[in-house]
Order: structure tokens, then C-alpha cells, then sequence
């Protein structure tokens, strides 16, 4: 049987989602509220202020069917965004199956705050996972996100155990003066260095592009005064990092650091 779940959006020939050319499927809902987050019309799941409609998997699928051509000349594919596309894990399972079974590349972007057996709904039919790891310290990531970050570490090492192929890459939103201090990257890289699927940690640069949406949704955006990080700003991060946890890959913008030694 079709079935329906609410799409905030759909985005075409994305570069920033995956490999290649990326057809992503932005997803209503959301249990964190991150206080940099730059898509706050995604949080709730109801539609309102004209954001969010009802779609049948098959609709969904057919929007992504037609992209099929960039796909295959850059080795793109889709990816399931949010919010958090594992509120709507049966729905998202079913979209990335139809994909698989026409041999679309399939991602998700996911917090990865959630119960484990709707991550597992998923795996048969991922090929890349991409995972937000925004503060390592359980209380600072309470007071920025409004969760604790256990369970989502825990997934992260549950995925990584777990029999499925599926690729893992590790997202870091550098965010000046919550957390990017050296404590807390290091922590991170720590972290990472253990897992066996792991391809790489991202670190994202902090922006305020979303600050028009909240006018218009009418809430206030609390981070106004924050710098946005500078590239250097974010290569001295991933040198940091990888100087300190061997045998780690850290991307930057377009710069890749490693060290083996």
C-alpha cells in the first residue's frame, strides 16, 4: 500500500548533501530545537505558515525518478533531510527502497535522536548515513539542543556494530563559543577514531541563513551576535584534530586534512 507523509520541501541538483548531484527530501518534524537551526519551519510537524504538505510515497519517489540522469553523470543520488526524517521512519524506509530498487544512490541526514529499531527500519536501504554530532558534553548539548546527546552517541555506536554497509560521516556545526573549544573537538575526534564505518567528520561553518524564516514564523533567532567562523577559523579546527587523533579524516570547506604518522 502507498502511504503518506509531509514533506516540508523538495530541493534539486543539491552539491551540499551527499555525493554529487543530490535530490533531497526535506522532512516535517523534529525533536531537538538546536538554537542555531537554520530550518525552523521544519521542527513541528504540523503544516503551518504555509510550510509542509501531505505526499504519497509514490509522488515523492516519481519527483525523485526524475532526476535519474544527474544521478548517474555525477554519481548523486537522494537524501532524506529534515527535521528528522526517522520521526517519519516508515515513510522515509519506504521512499529509500523504492530508490535502491531503481539504483539510486540513497543518505540520510539524521540527529540520530531516536529509538534505535526506526534507525534499523532504514539500514536495509542506505548506502550513506550522515549524523550531527553538536556538543559532547551531555549538559551543553541539553542547553543548546534540548536533549540529552546519550542516545544519539549510543546510535552512532549501535550503527557502527551493526551487520549493515552502510557509510558513515560524521557532521560537526561549529558553532563559535558553544562548541568549538579544543575540550570539546577533541572529545569528538576521540569518538570517532573508534568507529570502523566512519568516512570522514565535516565540519560545517555556523551561518544565519535561516534568520529571515524565523522573522516570517514569527520567533526571535537568539544567536544574532555570533560571528560566522572564518575558513582558516575552520582549518585551524581540523588540524587541531587530526595533529591530535591519529588516523582521523577531517574536511573543511574543500580542504581534506589527514594524518597518518
Amino acid at each position: 500500500m502507498d502511504i503518506t507523509g509531509r514533506v516540508l520541501r523538495i530541493e534539486k541538483t543539491s552539491i551540499y548533501d551527499g555525493q554529487g548531484l543530490r535530490t533531497v527530501i526535506f522532512l516535517k518534524g523534529c525533536p531537538l530545537r538546536c538554537k542555531w537551526c537554520s530550518t525552523p519551519e521544519a521542527q513541528n510537524f504540523e503544516a503551518e505558515f504555509g510550510y509542509g504538505e501531505d505526499m504519497a510515497v509514490s509522488g515523492v519517489v516519481e519527483e525523485i525518478s526524475k532526476d535519474e540522469i544527474f544521478f548517474f553523470h555525477s554519481g548523486g543520488g537522494v537524501t532524506i533531510s529534515g527535521g528528522e526524517p526517522l520521526l517519519q521512519a516508515d515513510f522515509a524506509a519506504r521512499i529509500l527502497k523504492e530508490c535502491m530498487q531503481r539504483g539510486i544512490h540513497t543518505a540520510i541526514e539524521s540527529s540520530f535522536y531516536s529509538d534505535y529499531r526506526r534507525i534499523e527500519k532504514l539500514l536495509p536501504y542506505l548506502k550513506a548515513v550522515y549524523v550531527d554530532i553538536k556538543h559532547m558534553d551531555e549538559e551543553a548539548h541539553r542547553t543548546w539542543t534540548g536533549v540529552s546527546n546519550k542516545r544519539i552517541l549510543e546510535n552512532i555506536l549501535r550503527l557502527d556494530r551493526s551487520p549493515h554497509q552502510t557509510e558513515l560521516h560524521i557532521r560537526m556545526p561549529v558553532v563559535p563559543g558553544i562548541n568549538d573549544g579544543e575540550k570539546n573537538l577533541l572529545a569528538a575526534a576521540e569518538f570517532c577514531k573508534g568507529l570502523g564505518k566512519i568516512h570522514d567528520i565535516e565540519l560545517l561553518s555556523y551561518h544565519r541563513l535561516g534568520v529571515g524564516t524565523y522573522k516570517k514564523i514569527g520567533r526571535d533567532y537568539e544567536l544574532m551576535d555570533l560571528a560566522v567562523p572564518s575558513k582558516e577559523t575552520l582549518y585551524k579546527h581540523a588540524g587541531l584534530m587530526v595533529n591530535n587523533v591519529k588516523g582521523l579524516k577531517v574536511t573543511a570547506g574543500e580542504k581534506v586534512f589527514l594524518c597518518e604518522e
